[in-house]
């Protein structure tokens, strides 16, 4: 993943079944925003996810400088939506983030971009 996001290019050198990963693919991974694991980049941690009844409300600490983000998403959002939002919403020039989940010590894999 990491590879193509360096060079759209880079996936003609990997093994079939990873050439034909729809995730991997140039444009999916152009919309990933999730740092790949070992890169550097900057951490927000999810602190509340509630159901409301347009969709969920979830509020995010970006980085460690205090900043929080909330916002709303509509039912059936994915991790990437989240992903997406919150990056549109409080990262300037960050491309991908890590985004740590409540209870978890590990951030969300940029592979796990579709899980609901």
């Amino acid at each position: 993943l990491e590879a193509v996001r360096q060079d759209g290019n880079a996936l003609r050198f990997a093994a079939e079944p990873l050439q034909a990963d729809a995730l991997l693919s140039p444009d999916a991974v152009a919309v990933n925003p999730f740092a790949v694991q070992g890169s550097k980049s900057l951490v927000c941690t999810l602190l509340e996810l509630s159901a409301v009844e347009r969709g969920f409300r979830f509020g995010v600490a970006v980085g460690l400088g205090g900043k929080e983000l909330e916002g709303d998403l509509p039912h059936k959002s994915t991790l990437g939506d989240l992903g997406r939002h919150i990056r549109a919403s409080a990262l300037d020039q960050e491309r991908c983030f890590y985004l740590v989940l409540p209870g978890s010590d590990t951030p969300v894999s940029a592979l796990d971009v579709e899980q609901p």
